[in-house]
């Protein structure tokens, strides 16, 4: 057996060359394929490179005025009467809002109207019992001065009564010592004597009577002096118990008149932004009537967070608000920045008290937002917003780099084996 020179191997794939050769075919536009491809690549790197993603805490509210919203709510039980105003109108500082009623009608009537008479007719007994006293000091003044007069004028009788007792007594006494003498000569008789001893002693006793008089009477003068002083005194006092009486009669029907007829007035002007009761309806004291908006005051939003929130909202952040009145698919979404946030948490309590919502479950804090625009464009038209308007409200709390939130969690995992 001849030896060839090569291999059956190579002498066999010699034979197989109408197979043709192996050729790489590429297609014209591949060019455009690898343009493409890196063209993409660029974008994503760039978009993670210098995109950024923005993080929100959302949470709902509502529009409050800047000053708060006056509540006019009745001083006592009452039952509305009259509501002599409309929701939107303007009105001004006391200006009538509601008129109210606590009247009771029992056996006797309504018991509001009962009080008023008795105390009307009580009024008119104390002014009758003014007057009277009036005219009766002028009558007892007038008496007094007369017996003053009357009495000086006996005083003065008596005085020159005295005076002639006083010189009967002195006659007297100058007869009886002539007697004396007659009767040591032998002239007069015992008799004689006696009776001139007896008409001294009798002229004596009439002078001291007159002394006594004159002493009563002056007395008596002096009393009616005094009581003339003291009378406008007294007067006075009785004047002023009667007065009293009268102004607390006065106060007790104006008491009775503001629980029979109670208005509520406006405490500042403003507009009229809530009726919250109707004609016939019953309030309780205390219980919220009628809500007054202050003139020329910004709205702002009240929005209510909750503490898992809360940690990265400040004054200064802005806000992106959506109105639930003016859905923002269709008008746009506004915006505003936060001016307060409250520095304790509010209990669920009081955050029903504060909203009027009841479904609270935790605690919340309470955060301020002011509006970049107080209206809303829509249909062209500027509509004005309105206090109580629901919202969704969007806190921007971090905006990162797309990379950065990619790559936190090695950053994190760093961080914790740095520590």
């Amino acid at each position: 057996m001849e030896q060839s020179l090569f291999r059956q191997e190579a002498l066999d794939a010699a034979n197989r060359g109408n197979l043709g050769i192996v050729a790489l075919y590429c297609p014209p536009y591949r060019w455009l394929v690898i343009s493409v491809v890196i063209f993409i690549t660029a974008v994503t790197a760039l978009f993670f490179i210098f995109g950024s993603y923005t993080k929100y805490e959302s949470s709902t509210g509502e529009l409050l005025p800047e000053n708060g919203m006056l509540v006019v709510p009745p001083p006592v039980s009452a039952t509305v009467v009259d509501i002599p105003v409309k929701e939107g109108q303007l009105v001004k500082k006391d200006d009538v809002l509601m008129v109210l009623s606590s009247e009771v009608s029992t056996q006797m009537g309504q018991t509001r109207q009962v009080i008023a008479e008795n105390l009307v007719a009580q009024r008119e007994r104390l002014q009758q019992d003014l007057q009277t006293l009036a005219k009766l000091h002028n009558v007892e003044m007038k008496g007094l001065s007369d017996t003053i007069a009357s009495l000086k004028l006996q005083q003065e009788q008596l005085r020159l009564q005295l005076t002639h007792r006083r010189k009967q007594v002195a006659l007297a006494k100058l007869q009886l010592d002539k007697l004396n003498a007659m009767h040591l000569e032998g002239y007069a008789s015992n008799r004689q004597l006696e009776e001139q001893e007896s008409n001294l002693l009798d002229s004596q006793a009439r002078y001291q009577e007159y002394q006594r008089q004159l002493l009563d009477t002056s007395q008596k003068i002096v009393q009616a002096e005094q009581q003339l002083h003291e009378k406008p005194l007294d007067d006075e006092k009785k004047r002023n118990d009667i007065e009293r009486q009268l102004a607390d009669n006065r106060q007790a029907m104006a008491e009775n008149e503001a629980r029979r007829s109670i208005e509520l007035r406006a405490p500042k002007s403003g507009y009229v932004g809530m009726i919250m009761v109707k004609n016939g309806q019953m309030l309780n004291a205390g219980q919220s009537a009628v809500a007054i908006l202050p003139n020329n005051t910004n709205l702002v939003a009240r929005i209510m967070v909750n503490t898992q929130s809360i940690g990265f909202i400040h004054p200064g952040q802005r806000v992106v608000l959506r109105y639930k009145a003016f859905p923002y698919q269709k008008f746009g979404q506004q915006y505003g920045k936060v001016i307060e946030v409250s520095r304790t948490a509010l209990s669920p309590q009081e955050v029903t008290t504060l909203t009027g919502k009841n479904n609270v479950q935790e605690q919340q804090y309470r955060v301020l937002v002011s509006l970049d625009k107080q209206t809303i464009s829509a249909y062209s038209q500027n509509e004005k917003l309105k206090p109580g308007m629901a919202l969704d409200a969007d806190f921007i709390v971090d905006k990162r780099r797309l990379y950065e939130w990619v790559l936190e969690p090695i950053f994190a995992l760093g961080h914790k084996i740095s520590l």
